[in-house]
């Protein structure tokens, strides 16, 4: 239980506000008659209102404190007894008695400050805040002899003297607390020669006071008592609350402090400031500094501990003053006027509605406060602020204070209606806006508005009927690739002819009305867009004024759907639509073609059944899917579904170079019932007649230039061409040649359908379906400078709305829950002739030697031979001058090089990032050197690297890296680079494990995307065949527990016999 206090916060809490308040006052202005203690009371008389006093006693107990009169309040602590008490707790009436009865001494520590311990300083110093008007002073006594110090300086100079004469003399702490407030005074006060008193003027005072609370005795001028300075801060509060008067409500504010280092409150009257300006107050003989200064305050506030605010002066209080109040000092505030600062609502704006003489809208502006209302005005009044009744039992009046910036931006919204406004404060609306807003606004309007109607509104209203437009769809009896558009415009049974709608809108006329129905609105801008959208599509009307469009523009039923029409499809169109619109493409009956061996996932399922959608409807389009989709496995998909129901018919797949043997490797494995023929070297002029005996006709972009003459005689079922973007460049021999090619359909296959310009995308169209874009000076009046250069983003969703349906393209991240975790692939490349050449003669050479080692030295010791033999095949395989490192035969390209760099260049160009590992650092060095002439930034790591953690932090961390080449010694371990989703492999290692624990780099924990993985593998050398031998003894391997994956370790005279054989 905490030791009892008879002090003021004991009354404040004991007593009713108003008692305490009430009884504060009468201590103040001095109501008590008598008061003595008396044994162990405290008796006293206080005048009274309806008697001459009033007798209240206080009875003294240990460790509590009773009180009795015999006034009509029902309250133990009624004001007269807290008057009586503050008197007592003046005198220490308490304390005292408690200290003869129990001998408990009181606490003297505000009063009793003498000094405790032997002065070290010499000076004594005197304090007189009110010696002089706007000047506090400061008198210097000399301890030792007890005179005046009129000369600071002499004290200076004597001390400068001594410090000269040896060095060694050091003044105490309480000497130099003294030397500092001797500078402080020579430096801002002004000396009374006659008097001794130094005079500081009271706006310069605020740093003295740190500086007396430093010195050891500074006595009161007045009560020659010893002055205690401390640095405990006390703090000043303030209590809001409300008191009902006579049916008002005023606002009760009570200002008190607080002390750290004791309990309890002292009323404000208690602590005597000094000044308005400096933060430091005095209580007793304490001097300490408090945590405002009065300037800070209302003036009307800090005349006494209660201040009563009247009703009027409320509003302002609470929301002008009280803010202020609330930031720099403590305030508790009372329940009702807390909820009524949080629970502040805006005004009801109520417009009152009438119709003028001349059939226009007019309105008067209110705004409605909690049941006040008051009319907007221009002109702000004087006083903002209105006083409220609550509803509530208490009945209590409080204040809101006029919003005028709501106000302001209510009549701004009915401004931005189109209201006028008028002499008076009321707003006229012409008949076309009163229409929009009396049937749009109104309804949009929100809670904080209302609407009261004068007169009888509905000659404004819109029919209840919706106005709909209406677009009438089939496909074309006259053309059979066109389909035609009938527009009208309907409400309920009633058909409104276009010409009609059109010659409205045209007028400038937003309304019109269907006989005496009502009115109805034309939606002008939507009407005015398709005509915009049939104008950039070439439709023309018939003599039916019906709209003709070409069927590959259906995009324009997905903008006349955008604009608010409504679709009448024909049965036939209909199912077309779905099926285009939505990529719902599967027909019943049509499956995957039997001759297609590969497990579909769902997507490419999908990408099939679009494919065939576009070739039932005679339309051609580009498959865009990500690099390692499989969109070679869709294609062919769909040319062996072609030939099962329509027969054979020879397709020609056009692709670069490095990829022509690709789509040979993948027609075997994936169709191997599509015969294939491969156009290619220089005996291929032979092949040519063979052209219609086969399904698949494979060429180059390169060859196809050189052989346009003879495989443009040729109709083909398809002409497919793989990284369409060779043709970008609509004005390239390539991009002419293959456009003057002949087929049924066309087909284009790129992951990267634009590269850099839209131009890339119209010369593709122009190869698919040759005027779909239109010719290219129009594709760029249209299409390209309003969106390149203008941002045009109207012109850009036409574009992407007309060529939509022709283009399915799916990004790895589209499709990720149809793809396992990791997707291996194996990539086969072809050497160039002069590698050819070159590996044939090493081959041979290599071969005579080993087999020689063999026969002499036996299988096992001829490991290192055969290991050293490999090595040299695979060099040449990577790149001819990792085995030729002096150029000596001068072969200077790698097949296996080129396609990387393809590969390469699509991966960036899709924004992936990839892990490339190769065990020659020498080959990493090539492909860096390309990059480097590229501009293409990257990572690089080997053995020799010094900062591992930097060169893999940078690459984590910087997404604009896209390719990390990595020695696979030096990074197959110990290395997370999960910011990567593809690896590469360029060359095959011995061992399957080293290989796994490269790709495990990208694919770990922590990876979100899907990683593809590719070996690059060049076909009929040493790499494919130990590849095959790799693949069969790792699922050996795999089916028991091993701990050696080097399969060079396990090689047998029959492998090696294959490996060393010419295909």
């Amino acid at each position: 239980m905490s030791e009892f206090k008879f002090n003021y916060d004991f009354l404040k809490k004991n007593a009713t506000p108003g008692s305490w308040r009430r009884g504060y006052e009468y201590y103040q202005k001095d109501m008590l008659m008598e008061a003595y203690p008396e044994k162990n009371f405290f008796k006293g008389k206080v005048k009274g209102n309806y008697q001459d006093f009033y007798v209240t006693d206080l009875i003294f107990k240990k460790n509590k404190v009773e009180a009795r009169c015999n006034c009509p309040l029902k309250e133990e602590w009624c004001k007269h007894s807290v008057a009586v008490a503050l008197k007592a707790i003046e005198t220490g009436a308490y304390e005292n008695w408690m200290q003869e009865k129990y001998g408990v001494s009181p606490d003297t520590s505000d009063t009793d400050t003498s000094l405790k311990e032997a002065p070290k300083g010499s000076y004594i110093f005197h304090f007189n805040p009110k010696r002089r008007q706007n000047f506090f002073s400061i008198l210097v006594r000399d301890r030792a002899t007890n005179k005046i110090v009129r000369s600071l300086e002499n004290i200076l100079r004597a001390l400068i003297d001594i410090q000269k004469n040896d060095p060694s003399f050091e003044l105490n702490n309480a000497q130099k607390s003294e030397l500092a407030l001797f500078q402080m005074l020579l430096k801002i006060s002004k000396q009374d020669k006659k008097a001794g008193w130094y005079d500081i003027p009271i706006t310069k005072f605020a740093p003295v006071f740190p500086l007396m609370a430093e010195l050891e005795e500074v006595l009161d001028e007045k009560t020659k008592e010893r002055i205690q300075f401390t640095d405990n801060m006390w703090s000043l509060n303030l209590d809001v609350s409300t008191t009902a008067i006579n049916g008002a409500t005023n606002i009760v504010l009570e200002l008190f402090w607080t002390r750290p280092d004791k309990e309890g409150i002292y009323p404000f009257e208690e602590v005597k400031y000094f000044s308005r300006q400096i933060k430091w107050g005095r209580y007793k003989n304490i001097i300490f500094p408090i945590n405002i200064a009065m300037n800070e305050l209302p003036q009307s506030i800090i005349k006494s501990t209660f201040t009563d605010l009247k009703e009027a002066d409320g509003g302002k209080f609470v929301y002008e003053e009280l803010p202020h109040l609330q930031e720099i000092m403590n305030v508790t505030i009372a329940e009702n006027i807390s909820k009524l600062l949080l629970e502040h609502k805006p005004p009801i704006n109520v417009v009152t509605l009438g119709i003028d003489y001349d059939q226009s809208l007019k309105a008067a502006l209110e705004f409605d406060y909690s049941g006040v209302r008051v009319p907007y005005t221009k002109s702000k009044d004087k006083s903002p602020y209105l006083s409220v009744k609550s509803q509530e039992e208490d009945g209590l009046v409080y204040w809101i204070k006029r919003d005028y910036d709501h106000e302001q931006m209510a009549y701004n919204m009915l401004l931005a209606c189109k209201f006028v406004p008028m002499q008076t404060n009321n707003l006229a609306l012409e008949k076309e806006n009163a229409i929009d807003f009396y049937n749009y606004y109104i309804k949009q309007a929100g809670e904080d508005w209302k609407f009261e109607e004068h007169d009888d509104m509905s000659f404004f209203k819109l029919l209840n009927e919706p106005f709909k437009m209406c677009a009438k769809i089939d496909f074309s009896e006259e053309s059979i690739d066109s389909m035609e558009i009938q527009i009208y415009g309907q409400v309920g049974d009633e058909v409104i002819n276009f010409d009609d709608i059109y010659e409205t809108i045209q007028s400038g006329e937003k309304y019109a009305r269907v006989r005496s129905l009502g009115f109805v609105e034309y939606p002008a801008q939507n009407i005015y867009q398709i005509m915009r959208s049939f104008n950039s599509f070439d439709a023309y009307r018939n003599n039916e004024n019906k709209f003709l469009v070409k069927t590959y523009r259906v995009g324009l039923i997905t903008e006349l759907k955008n604009q608010g029409f409504e679709l009448i499809l024909s049965d036939k169109f209909q199912k077309f639509w779905e099926q285009i619109s939505t990529f719902s493409t599967t027909s019943d009956g049509v499956d995957i073609p039997k001759g297609v061996n590969a497990e579909f996932r769902e997507y490419q399922v999908k990408g099939f059944h679009w494919l065939w959608f576009l070739y039932q409807y005679g339309l051609n389009g580009i498959l865009a899917d990500d690099m390692g989709l499989g969109k070679t496995l869709q294609a062919l998909s769909l040319l062996q579904k072609a030939k099962e129901v329509d027969g054979p018919q020879p397709t020609l797949v056009i692709a670069p170079t490095t990829v022509v043997f690709n789509w040979e490797a993948e027609i075997q494995k994936f169709t191997p019932e599509l015969s294939c023929l491969k156009l290619s070297g220089a005996d291929r002029k032979t092949l040519f007649k063979h052209i219609p005996e086969y399904d698949i006709v494979i060429t180059s972009y390169a060859l196809v230039r050189r052989d346009i003459a003879k495989l443009k005689k040729y109709n083909f079922r398809y002409i497919i061409l793989d990284e369409s973007q060779n043709i970008k460049n609509a004005i390239s021999q390539t991009a002419q040649a293959v456009k003057e090619l002949q087929s049924d359909h066309k087909l284009a296959l790129s992951g990267t359908p634009i590269e850099n310009k839209l131009e890339e995308l119209w010369s593709v169209f122009d190869f698919l379906m040759p005027g779909f874009l239109f010719n290219v000076a129009e594709f760029n009046y249209r299409y390209v400078t309003p969106i390149m250069e203008r941002q045009d983003k109207t012109v850009e969703k036409r574009l992407k709305l007309q060529i939509f349906p022709f283009i399915l393209r799916r990004m790895k991240r589209d499709v990720a829950k149809d793809l396992p975790d990791k997707v291996e692939n194996m990539a086969y490349c072809e050497l160039t002739d002069e590698q050819r050449d070159f590996y044939l003669e090493v081959l041979d050479s290599t071969k005579e030697e080993l087999f020689k080692s063999i026969e002499l030295n036996g299988l096992e010791k001829s490991r290192m031979s055969i290991f050293s033999a490999l090595l040299r095949l695979r060099q040449i395989c990577c790149h001819p001058k990792l085995y030729d490192k002096e150029h000596v035969k001068g072969v200077m390209k790698s097949g296996k090089f080129e396609y990387l760099k393809g590969m390469l260049e699509q991966i960036i160009q899709e924004k992936h990032r990839v892990l490339l590992f190769s065990q020659f650092v020498d080959m990493l060095d090539i492909i860096k050197g390309w990059l480097e002439r590229e501009g293409i930034p990257y990572e690089y790591l080997t053995g020799k690297t010094k900062d591992r953690q930097a060169a893999v932090e940078n690459f984590n961390n910087n997404p604009n890296i896209p390719i990390f080449l990595i020695s696979l010694k030096a990074g197959g371990t110990g290395l997370n680079l999960t910011g990567a989703d593809y690896v590469i492999h360029y060359d095959p290692w011995w061992n399957p494990a080293v290989e796994d624990q490269a790709t495990d780099r990208a694919y770990r924990i922590g990876q979100t995307k899907k990683v593809f993985v590719y070996r690059l593998i060049t076909k009929n050398t040493v790499e494919e065949k130990i590849q095959k031998i790799k693949g069969r003894k790792r699922d050996l391997v795999d089916s028991v527990v091993s701990i050696d994956r080097n399969i060079t370790k396990s090689l047998t005279m029959e492998d090696l016999r294959d490996i060393f054989s010419v295909d």
